[in-house]
């Protein structure tokens, strides 16, 4: 029940986040390292914003998959010992 209303709020400022951007119609200029581009100011943040939530669930990711490893090798260990009672 916690994920799902972490998730509900997390979409709900998402949501915001773009309503908000979308009202900036200036542009501006992005120099990047090999490149320069004028875009829009709600551009920017949209592709900001995205490529911060893509990193994060990333960085979670891993962290989630290596504590289920670690889960999956003490299950096995507290097998092992049992058996050997």
């Amino acid at each position: 029940m916690k994920g799902i209303i972490s998730l509900l709020i997390i979409v709900f400022l998402l949501a915001m986040a773009f309503a908000i951007g979308s009202q900036n119609e200036a542009f501006v200029s992005v120099n990047y390292l090999i490149a320069q581009a004028e875009i829009r100011v709600s551009t920017l943040i949209a592709v900001s914003l995205s490529i911060g939530v893509i990193i994060g669930v990333l960085i979670m990711l891993v962290s989630w998959l290596s504590l289920r490893v670690q889960l999956v090798a003490a299950r096995a260990k507290l097998r092992k010992a049992t058996k050997e009672q």
